[in-house]
């Protein structure tokens, strides 16, 4: 039975985690670790979890633990993946990876000297729709990619986590949209195009949250082969949208979520309608990285993906401060 450890009772670890490995037979999550007491209680009283704590260093310290799961505001995210390596855990933590650069690199470092991994809950490259366009992407079948259009829309993160104030707080969330929803469709582009994104334009804006962070944000990106591309990420687009299209030499490949993914051929001209399965090949994120431990084998999605990505969403903001291209710098 592999045996796993949460670090913070919020929203995220209510309605995905718990339940996620609460479907795994061989996975039990034995400890919770949380400040609020209210909800370290009501979150172990459902799903019968015996230890509990107010301090995760204490319950480091205390259990006997295959792995832990970082699910805290951004800010925490390095200093608790760190210390959950140093006690010898497999990490999985929450996008963003971190908050900067600098401490990307630290949690490497503790990582490797460990021996352990750490994976980044990067949950898009697990829907079945996005594994299938990357397989056709690979495929060939439209040729080189020479471009992409992607968009991330949803209300604010009240709609689905009311009692997450923080995230609208800069010295705790580290950005906005951007951070919080952003990062997942620049993952998502990056992963499917394989492209690496290189140079930033990017724009913010504070139109209707209150707090000091944006809510709205548009990049023009250029990858290191020299392709462009444009992504947006917004908290005021209400009921939603996930998107992108990329462009290739022979057609464009569009994935919108509920709309099936579409091929458009132009030599020879032609449309296409690809078949999706209804499962990720891993079953899920969190069914992946139990077999990751279980195995001992690195993760694809891992701390440098998560970097990468993290690498992009901090030059845009740079550029959107100073009003300059900047280089996006991992």
């Amino acid at each position: 039975m592999l045996k796993i450890a949460i670090i913070g009772c919020g929203r995220i670890t209510e309605v995905m985690y718990l339940p996620e490995f609460a479907s795994i037979p061989d996975v039990s999550v034995t400890a919770l670790a949380d400040t609020n007491t209210k909800n370290l209680n009501r979150l172990g009283n459902f799903y019968g979890i015996k230890g509990r704590y107010r301090d995760y260093r204490e319950m480091l310290a205390t259990e006997d633990v295959d792995a832990v799961c970082v699910c805290t505001p951004n800010y925490l995210h390095a200093k608790m993946t760190v210390e959950s390596c140093r006690a010898g855990r497999h990490v999985l933590v929450e996008k963003p990876v971190a908050t900067s650069i600098a401490e990307v690199k630290r949690m490497k470092a503790a990582a490797k000297e460990a021996g352990v991994f750490i994976m980044v809950e990067q949950t898009h490259r697990f829907v079945p729709a996005n594994e299938r366009a990357r397989e056709v992407i690979r495929s060939g079948l439209l040729g080189k990619v020479i471009g992409f259009r992607a968009r991330v829309g949803s209300g604010d993160p009240r709609n689905w986590s009311p009692a997450g104030k923080w995230f609208f707080k800069k010295e705790q969330a580290f950005g906005g949209a951007l951070a919080d929803i952003g990062i997942h469709i620049i993952d998502t582009v990056r992963w499917v195009s394989g492209k690496e994104i290189a140079r930033v334009q990017a724009f913010t804006a504070k139109i209707a949250v209150k707090g000091t962070v944006e809510d709205n944000a548009a990049l023009t990106v250029e990858t290191t082969d020299g392709c462009v591309g444009t992504i947006e990420a917004s908290w005021t687009q209400s009921p939603g949208y996930f998107g992108y299209q990329i462009f290739c030499e022979k057609g464009m490949l569009e994935n919108v979520t509920g709309k099936g993914l579409r091929g458009v051929l132009s030599d020879p001209p032609g449309e296409m309608t690809f078949d999706v399965p209804t499962k990720s090949v891993h079953q899920s994120a969190f069914r992946y990285f139990a077999d990751c431990v279980m195995k001992d084998e690195k993760p694809f999605v891992d701390i440098n993906e998560g970097g990468r990505s993290l690498a992009v969403v901090i030059a845009a903001y740079r550029s959107a401060a100073t009003g300059r291209v900047m280089a996006v710098k991992f």
